[in-house]
């Protein structure tokens, strides 16, 4: 799933093998333009996948932080750290909520934002919440690079009421329109969407131990349509 979205060989190789767990839908490290002594936060940060990435980047003058909503993920990832020997300030990862309080984050601190399909699991205020936290704690001139499944048109209820659909991160997707509004409304005035021509199918053709992009307990059921024909994953760019 990783190498479908992105990652190379070389960049799997550099990680605890644990932090891969399956869960992307791109590679926002590999376009983030990430320099040295750069101040980074991965939301929803999962086994630590990205911040890891990020941390080679920023070199040891630099900080990346990964915030995640589950106290089970906080442990692995700290686990994964240990393994690299990264420790705080350099990397650190921390339980917070995102869609619901403010990020643990000072305002206008922070230079780049890293996100991978995570947002389209919340709801349409935990939405709204997390990125309006972004607009608060990015410098001015910092960046958000975000990858995300979009759905390409309005979902029929037998789609958004699936849970299997939900757990594979379709059922929770909004189109570009609604996302771009997101966006401006917690502040961004300039957002450009990309759509990566992944394969969404990818998800359901790997083998039973792994997982979709959003599931973090059991592999999702097949979904009885085609996936690719209702979503599209999307690499997403703003500047504060």
């Amino acid at each position: 799933v990783a190498k479908a979205f992105g990652y190379t060989e070389k960049e799997l190789s550099s990680i605890p093998p644990e932090a891969n767990m399956g869960l992307s839908c791109g590679n926002p490290v590999a376009t983030a333009n990430i320099k040295e002594g750069e101040y980074v936060v991965d939301l929803g940060s999962g086994g630590g996948f990205d911040v890891f990435l990020a941390a080679a980047k920023v070199g040891p003058t630099g900080q990346v932080v990964g915030l995640d909503m589950s106290s089970e993920m906080i442990d692995l990832a700290r686990r994964n750290a240990a393994k690299q020997n990264l420790k705080p300030p350099h990397v650190a990862f921390v339980q917070a909520s995102l869609d619901k309080a403010a990020f643990p984050v000072e305002p206008g601190s922070i230079d780049c934002i890293l996100s991978n399909c995570v947002v389209n699991l919340l709801q349409p205020a935990g939405k709204v919440n997390l990125l309006k936290e972004v607009y608060r704690v990015l410098r001015p001139g910092g960046r958000i690079v975000l990858d995300d499944i979009l759905a390409r048109d309005t979902l029929p209820d037998e789609i958004k009421q699936d849970l299997n659909a939900y757990v594979a991160c379709i059922s929770g997707a909004i189109q570009v329109h609604e996302y771009k509004q997101l966006f401006l409304e917690s502040g961004f005035t300039d957002v450009l969407f990309v759509d990566t021509k992944s394969d969404l199918n990818v998800y359901f053709q790997s083998d039973s131990e792994s997982k979709s992009c959003c599931s973090t307990t059991h592999p999702p059921k097949r979904l009885d349509f085609n996936v690719n024909k209702w979503a599209a994953s999307y690499q997403i760019y703003a500047m504060k």
